[in-house]
């Protein structure tokens, strides 16, 4: 919680303020509303027309956007990837399932610098330059090694028994990997009559 703290702090902070490191409101220093006034979001000025406000918020907006966006299609496509590396035997010529793993980590090695001109000239033939559906695209891409990783971890965790006996019940792979693999819910308590 304290980047939040730190966040919100900041934001009411002058900057000498910033760059002596004060913490503690009213004690380390004198909240202001200067960095929101400039913003027009300080109560004296919410209501007035602002393009410095209209301007922030759309770029809040586009932060929020890509953000979820991205995070979204990297659990989904990430959380795919993991349980197929965690529960199936692949072979790709001399590669196996823990080559395939480590190639996905060490996608985290790559400098992204590396990639920015292929992208440019990749997005620039596909159109999606300045395109909210680019940015997501780049920032699952950059996310994905990471959320492949670790959730292959979080399947192998789970015990394959709990799958072999959905599949006992009549489960398919994509009823298992529903079912199973969300974390049970406790066990509700059963009241009994006196």
């Amino acid at each position: 919680m304290f980047p939040i703290y730190w966040t919100v702090t900041t934001s009411f902070k002058v900057a000498v303020d910033v760059t002596h490191g004060h913490l503690i409101p009213w004690y380390d220093f004198a909240p202001d509303w200067k960095g929101w006034r400039s913003l027009g979001l300080s109560p004296d000025r919410i209501f007035e027309t602002s393009t410095a406000r209209a301007e922030f918020l759309l770029r809040f907006e586009n932060s929020i956007l890509m953000s979820i966006g991205a995070s979204l299609a990297a659990i989904i496509i990430g959380a795919l990837a993991a349980y197929g590396l965690s529960r199936f035997d692949y072979k790709f010529g001399p590669w196996r399932n823990k080559d395939i793993s480590f190639f996905f980590l060490s996608q985290l090695i790559l400098p992204p610098v590396v990639l920015a001109m292929p992208f440019l000239v990749l997005y620039k033939e596909l159109a999606l330059l300045d395109t909210r559906v680019g940015l997501i695209m780049i920032y699952t891409l950059s996310v994905l090694p990471i959320v492949i990783w670790i959730m292959r971890d979080q399947f192998n965790a789970i015990p394959i028994e709990l799958e072999q006996a959905a599949f006992v019940d009549g489960c398919t792979v994509w009823g298992a990997f529903i079912r199973v693999v969300p974390p049970p819910r406790a066990p509700r308590r059963v009241r009994t009559l006196p």
